[in-house]
């Protein structure tokens, strides 16, 4: 049976995109969409990633280039193996879909956090020279929802640039928006992401941050 969900998050960034100005590259999908617990990488495929692929190859909405299903340099899989075979966690243990283009900025679901539905929360993993990583979203479609309202007030921001990268600062400029995720909150409080998350002082000072609304935004 194919995945045949709606994503609500999706759908706004794509709509915030277009109606801002932000780039907005859907690829219709082209291969056999997959079916509902089809494996990925070992593991099962997060419900809600199902979804998109269902729908789109891959695409880029502003910074964010969610990667498409083959072997191609920007597919999944050979991203994924690539990284994989550095041995470094969190990589062994998240199925990254989507990075900040020209980047080393991934977002990666964690197929062992999957809930009852198969919906699997993300991590957010900086992984240039001083590694960063932190929970971002309790699923793929929740990253995308948040995305598309930091995009929606980003050009109010002091750090907008027109033509720049400038939503690259995403998370760490928008804790508020991330600590409105409220089944996230539930998995940080229970220690669901122990020993996943960085614990560079940067890392743990922004989760405080998620966790205690109305400190402000981490400084980058």
């Amino acid at each position: 049976m194919q995945v045949d969900i709606q994503l609500v998050g999706l759908e706004r960034l794509i709509r915030v995109c277009r109606e801002h100005g932000f780039p907005a590259r859907l690829e219709p999908a082209i291969t056999q969409a997959p079916a509902v617990g089809e494996e990925l990488l070992g593991g099962q495929l997060d419900l809600e990633l199902a979804a998109f692929q269902t729908r789109f190859e891959k695409a880029t909405l502003a910074d964010l280039m969610v990667y498409s299903r083959g072997t191609e340099p920007d597919g999944i899989l050979r991203v994924n193996e690539m990284m994989r075979r550095r041995g470094r966690e969190p990589f062994p243990s998240c199925v990254l879909f989507a990075q900040v283009p020209g980047f080393a900025y991934y977002f990666g679901a964690v197929p062992a956090l999957a809930d009852a539905r198969g919906v699997q929360p993300v991590l957010y993993i900086d992984n240039h020279d001083e590694r960063c990583i932190v929970p971002v979203a309790s699923s793929v479609d929740h990253l995308f929802g948040t995305y598309a309202r930091f995009l929606e007030t980003l050009e109010e921001r002091p750090e907008y640039v027109p033509g720049e990268y400038s939503s690259a600062t995403f998370p760490f400029a928008v804790p508020d928006l991330v600590a409105e995720d409220t089944a996230l909150l539930r998995l940080l409080e229970a220690g669901r992401f122990d020993g996943l998350v960085s614990m560079d002082a940067e890392s743990q000072d922004w989760l405080q941050r998620v966790l205690t609304p109305g400190r402000g935004a981490a400084p980058r």
